[in-house]
């Protein structure tokens, strides 16, 4: 039977391949309930805080924004081609193309996951899917895909904006679709992620998880299967 898939995206000045080494002990604890699908995002940078020297040649380094010929960040992701087109329309694309790339059969999307600058993309996907539904275009959110919940990890900044956002009047809605934050409490970014949680997400929708730690994903033992049994609840309340 597949697994459903939960997408995953990585911090800014990282990618992919170090966002699965990252997540290996949760992976393996949710291995026979979930698939997690990691995406590289489109721009290359700089190692990001935290990368190097553990992750000293894995080059190039990703990012999920660029900036403009100012020097300012582009919040919609836009800028990996000439369409002008925002980066949720290209992820809502990526997570398509692996349905069509897999060799055997896949899951259903229920979730995302992002870590630092990867929440951004989780909270721009939820965002664009809800408008979607509340304004009646198809039904659900890009390429037919409809998430169930979004995981948080040490995020900062507010969500990815989105073609709907830009061209249709849809006001400032908070994202309302069930959400887990992953906070750190010796983490730099702290005051940043309390910002976001507290900002850009429904009260009644979601649901906080400290660990005593810096700006990592949980790894020690007891606390990444705490948050393995936070994602089965969240995702178990959604059905």
């Amino acid at each position: 039977m597949p697994r459903p898939r939960i997408a995953c995206f990585h911090g800014g000045g990282s990618k992919a391949a170090i966002y699965e080494i990252q997540c290996a002990r949760l992976a393996n604890l949710l291995s026979t309930e979930f698939q997690l699908v990691f995406f590289d995002g489109p721009y290359t940078r700089d190692a990001g805080p935290g990368v190097l020297p553990a992750f000293s040649g894995y080059e190039p380094y990703k990012s999920w924004f660029t900036t403009d010929n100012t020097g300012t960040e582009l919040p919609d992701g836009s800028g990996y081609d000439a369409s002008g087109r925002d980066g949720i329309e290209r992820v809502w694309k990526l997570m398509a193309e692996h349905d069509w790339a897999s060799d055997e059969a896949v899951g259903p999307w229920v979730g995302a996951m992002g870590f630092s600058q990867g929440t951004r993309v989780v909270g721009g996907l939820l965002l664009d899917q809800q408008r979607r539904e509340k304004n009646g275009w198809e039904g659900r959110g890009g390429e037919g895909i409809r998430l169930r919940f979004g995981v948080c990890c040490m995020g900062a900044g507010r969500p990815m904006e989105s073609e709907v956002g830009k061209h249709f009047d849809v006001g400032t809605d908070l994202v309302s679709v069930p959400t887990l934050h992953v906070h750190g409490l010796k983490d730099w970014v702290l005051p940043l992620s309390r910002q976001q949680y507290a900002t850009y997400y429904d009260p009644k929708a979601k649901r906080l998880y400290e660990v005593d730690y810096h700006h990592a994903m949980p790894w020690v033992k007891e606390e990444v299967e705490q948050l393995a049994q936070h994602i089965r609840q969240i995702y178990k309340e959604t059905l």
